[in-house]
Order: C-alpha cells, then sequence, then structure tokens
C-alpha cells in the first residue's frame, strides 16, 4: 500500500488494504521514502494474535492431549470400552481430547471424561468450509447438540469447523447456540486459525526440529491442534493387524491399515529414521522393538517443546491421533489391543505434572511446574553414563524453585568433546526433602548411526519380582521390582503383564513406568492396574525384556 505525504504535513493510519488474499502476512514493514527509490524501515508492525490460553478454577492449564475421530471403525464400542480410552488419556497425564467433527458425541464418551478429569474440545460437524444445503436444519443440529451435552462440565471449547471458516450463516448459527444454551463456554470458529493452529507436521521429522518454531506453518507454537506420525506399536499387535497375511516384509496387510507412502503420514521417512539409528530389521520382532525408540523419542519431544515454551509462545498440543478406531501403524498412542508402546510412554513422561526435561538444542535443562501450588527447595541433577553404566564426570546440581504452571532454567547439560557420540543423560528432580518428582533419561547421539552402539551393547539379564495382588474396586493392582542383573546398561526395558495360565496379555494394563533404562545393578518398582475381568484366572504374570535383554517371565 502507498501513502503519500506531503511536505510539512502528516498523515495518520491504523489498517492496510491487503489486496493478495492468499497469504496474509502476520508482519508488516512500514517504509519511507524521500524519492521514491531509496527506501529506509522505520518499524514493523506484529499482526500475530496471542495463542488460546485455557484457565480452570484460575490456574492456566497447558492443554495437552489428543484428537479423537471415529471411537470404533464399526462404531460397536461398548461403554466399559470407552472408559479405559479416556482412563488411558488420563495415564497419559493428558488434560484435553479434541473430539474432531464430533465424531464421538455420546453420552458415555463425556461422562468418561467428566470422571477422568479430561477437558472436551468439541466439534460441530462441519470442515474445511463445507457449506451445508439448509442452513436452518444444521444450525438446528447444532443447538440439539449444545443442549444435549451443555452439562458436562468436561466440555470447554465449541469449535465451528476443521480448518476452514464455516459460511457466515452457520457461523452466526453455531456461534449463538453456544452463547444463548451454553453461556460462557468458547466458541473458536476454526481449529487451525485465529487465535489457533494446525497442520502437523504429520510424518516423522528430526526430534529436536519440534522445538524450532519455523517447523509449524505458522512460525509459532501456540495453541496447535494437530501433530503426529506414523506410530508401529508392539509385534504383537501388528500380527493382530495382518490377521492370515504375511507379518513381514511390509506389505499388503500394512498399506490397508494406513501405512501409505502417498499420504501426510509418509512412513518411508519413518521406517528411514529407525533403519538409519538401528540398522534394517530382520523380522516384525525386531522393526517393533527397535520403532520404539523414534516413537518415544519424537512423541517426548513434541510435547517437551511446548513445554519450554510455555506461556511465552505454546498454551496447546494436540496429537494427531491419540486413539485408534481400528487398528492402525500410524497417528496413535495405544493400539487397537490396547496394548501400550513407546509412543504412550513418551506422552505420559513428558506430560507429566511436575517434570524435568532438556532441550535437544541447546541441552539447557528445566524444571516444569503445570501444578496450582507452587515448588520450593527442590533440585534438578544431571548424570551422563556409557553404555556399561560408568559415570561420565561429576554430577551437576541446582536448586530451583517453580512458581505454578511455569517453568525454571536450572543450567545446560553440556555435550564435551570427551564425551563418547552415544550415552545417557539421565536428569532427576527432588523436592526439598530429597523425594524423586521426576526422572528423565535421554539418549544422545552426534549422528544417527550413533545409535547403532546399541547394537553391540553386551547383553544383560533382567528380572522381576511380583508383590501381592490388592483389590481397588473393579480394578486390581500390584507392584513389582525390576532389576537389572547384568554389568551393563539395560535398554528401553518393556513389561507385559500376562495371564500366567494361558500366556496371553492382559488389556489393558496401565504401568507406573515402562520402557525403562536400568543402570547395571539398579532397581525399579512399577505399579501396573487393571480391569479385574481382563485376568479371569486372577493368576498374574510379568514378562521382561529389552533391546538387550532376553525375555523373561516371572509369576506371582
Amino acid at each position: 500500500q502507498w501513502i503519500q505525504v506531503d511536505l510539512g504535513s502528516s498523515v495518520s493510519f491504523d489498517r492496510v488494504v491487503v489486496v493478495w488474499e492468499a497469504a496474509y502476512p502476520k508482519t508488516y514493514t512500514i517504509q519511507v521514502s524521500d524519492n521514491g527509490d531509496t527506501w529506509t524501515d522505520i518499524t514493523s508492525v506484529d499482526n500475530t494474535p496471542d495463542p488460546l490460553k485455557i484457565s480452570v478454577n484460575g490456574v492456566r492449564v497447558f492443554c495437552r492431549g489428543g484428537n479423537w475421530g471415529w471411537d470404533e471403525l464399526l462404531r460397536r464400542m461398548p461403554a466399559a470400552r470407552m472408559e479405559a480410552a479416556v482412563r488411558m488419556h488420563r495415564d497419559m497425564n493428558f488434560t484435553m481430547i479434541r473430539n474432531w467433527v464430533g465424531s464421538v458425541n455420546r453420552e458415555e464418551f463425556f461422562a468418561s471424561c467428566d470422571e477422568h478429569g479430561i477437558l472436551v474440545w468439541n466439534d460441530f460437524p462441519n470442515a474445511w468450509a463445507m457449506d451445508p444445503p439448509d442452513h436452518d436444519a444444521f444450525n438446528g443440529l447444532a443447538r440439539d447438540t449444545v443442549l444435549r451435552y451443555r452439562i458436562h462440565p468436561s466440555v470447554v471449547v465449541w469449535c465451528g469447523a476443521n480448518e476452514g471458516n464455516p459460511p457466515a450463516a452457520i457461523d452466526n448459527g453455531m456461534r449463538d447456540a453456544v452463547e444463548s444454551t451454553a453461556p460462557g463456554i468458547f466458541y473458536q470458529n476454526n481449529s487451525a486459525g485465529g487465535i489457533v493452529t494446525g497442520g502437523g507436521p504429520y510424518g516423522w521429522v528430526e526430534h529436536e526440529r519440534y522445538f524450532s518454531p519455523s517447523t509449524y506453518g505458522s512460525g509459532s507454537f501456540g495453541f496447535h491442534t494437530e501433530i503426529g506420525m506414523p506410530v508401529v506399536s508392539t509385534a504383537e499387535s501388528t500380527r493382530s493387524l495382518v490377521g492370515d497375511e504375511p507379518e513381514w516384509p511390509i506389505g499388503g496387510a500394512w498399506y490397508y491399515h494406513d501405512w501409505s507412502t502417498r499420504g501426510n503420514q509418509a512412513p518411508q521417512n519413518y521406517q528411514a529414521a529407525i533403519e538409519a539409528r538401528l540398522d534394517t530389521a530382520h523380522d516384525l520382532d525386531d522393526f517393533a522393538r527397535k520403532a520404539q525408540f523414534v516413537n518415544y523419542e519424537n512423541t517426548r519431544a513434541m510435547f517437551e517443546a511446548w513445554n519450554a515454551n510455555l506461556w511465552k509462545d505454546a498454551s496447546g498440543l494436540m496429537l494427531w491421533m491419540s486413539h485408534p478406531a481400528w487398528h492402525s501403524t500410524v497417528w496413535q498412542t495405544y493400539d487397537y489391543d490396547f496394548d501400550v508402546n513407546g509412543t504412550y510412554y513418551g506422552a505420559r513422561a513428558a506430560c507429566e505434572a511436575v517434570h524435568v526435561q532438556a532441550d535437544p538444542q541447546s541441552w539447557q535443562v528445566i524444571a516444569v511446574n503445570h501444578t496450582p501450588d507452587a515448588l520450593k527447595g527442590a533440585t534438578v541433577s544431571a548424570r551422563y553414563f556409557d553404555l556399561s553404566g560408568r559415570q561420565l564426570g561429576a554430577t551437576r546440581k541446582a536448586r530451583v524453585d517453580v512458581a505454578s504452571s511455569t517453568t525454571t532454567d536450572a543450567f545446560t547439560a553440556d555435550w564435551t568433546k570427551d564425551q563418547p557420540d552415544f550415552h545417557l543423560l539421565r536428569l532427576r528432580l527432588e523436592d526439598s526433602r530429597g523425594r524423586t518428582l521426576s526422572e528423565n533419561t535421554y539418549w544422545r547421539y552426534r549422528e544417527a548411526a550413533d545409535m547403532k552402539a546399541l547394537n553391540r551393547a553386551k547383553s544383560v539379564k533382567v528380572s522381576a519380582d511380583l508383590g501381592r495382588v490388592t483389590k481397588a474396586g473393579a480394578r486390581r493392582e500390584l507392584t513389582a521390582t525390576v532389576h537389572n542383573r547384568g554389568s551393563a546398561v539395560a535398554a528401553m526395558v518393556r513389561l507385559s503383564l500376562l495371564d500366567a495360565t494361558s500366556g496371553e496379555r492382559v488389556l489393558p494394563t496401565l504401568y507406573s513406568e515402562n520402557y525403562v533404562w536400568l543402570l547395571p545393578g539398579e532397581s525399579r518398582s512399577v505399579t501396573l492396574s487393571w480391569p479385574a475381568e481382563a485376568l479371569p484366572s486372577g493368576r498374574p504374570a510379568l514378562r521382561t525384556e529389552g533391546y538387550n535383554a532376553a525375555r523373561s517371565v516371572a509369576r506371582a
């Protein structure tokens, strides 16, 4: 836009005329010239809106969670399975589920979210600026939907459309339905516009890239409603997926179940990342165990990137997706069998209410406090280990105070030239009494191929002792102690609860920790919880296995 200012006069303006609507800028630069040839920048105006922020009882809530499409492909999901899925979201320390285009408008869904304290972002059934042929009928549906579900305290956002601005007639109708029948509940007309953003990435990227705002189309973190990547679960669940089809190499059944190289998920890049780090897999079991490193590392990085920028330029992050409607190879945190994988525990770790983490770009270590209470007199420590379990250098410590719903810097976990190309960084956050609040183990590598050191790691023996089974209503619990009996690090130790009678997996089972790293001689207590009906024999067994630890089974 050109504005002429005559000599000796002035012109005021508070808006600009944009004639290239397909590419609205977020930053405008004002230039001046006295001859029309030489121009000088005098100021820039940032037009980026502040991201959506949600508070509960006066405390800001980092909205972390995932999108749900259909609850089940054939729409036959019983209430107990619905409750189990929402419970798993609560167990991952998620605070929000987005009901994508209203796909799960069911009483059981909202009731489970109420019960487990999960906030709901609820879409109306509209997307991509589609214009329904009968506006009155659509607006009547919108009003009826709000009236039916407004009694649920979990619903905090109603959204007019997925990835687009709805036509004015229905935008106004949906807004009025919310404001007139559920006053005080927020209406957002576009899931990826205005004060929220979307657009992925939906495929694998280097995990450190999540910490760079340039990775996202908006150039910012903000309240981001969709991000994800392929997720191959356990070998057992993948066998459920393929059925009678060949399980390996990747082929027909995989393609049918979302392994599409032409889609946004780009699983070929995910597979290449796994192979670049841990070499080509020779069978399904090998590929599945290698995939969990990438699943864990990337999902943890997604949420930790938002933690690192909390309230500066980050207020919400929703996975695309967190719940699978059928057996899939992409976009899930657990699988259709309800077995857990590295993605589940990467998310669970990063989403802890009180957390310690490091930025993989700078290795700045911070303490995160998502609770309404201040954390005073806490201690952050960092230790480095090689794969033999030998500590590298001295332990680094810092005292921190972390206010409610905020973060505090501790120190930088330097990566020196004398440290191995592959090694472990273990962070710990302790309260003023020395009790562990959070522990986070990073495997650090300069190049992807450096991870192949794990292929040469010394084999170790991992065992477990099972405590007594206790009752907790309709659920059963036990505490197991897992031991590394070897003389080297045990990498990514996976725990699986089995029926001691049949040898079948007990699903769904929740574990207080899983996919853990154990130093030589280290033991870890893990609490397991499952529905009583999932183990009819009442006889549990626990299978342990690690990347360099053979399977073993312990019985109560």
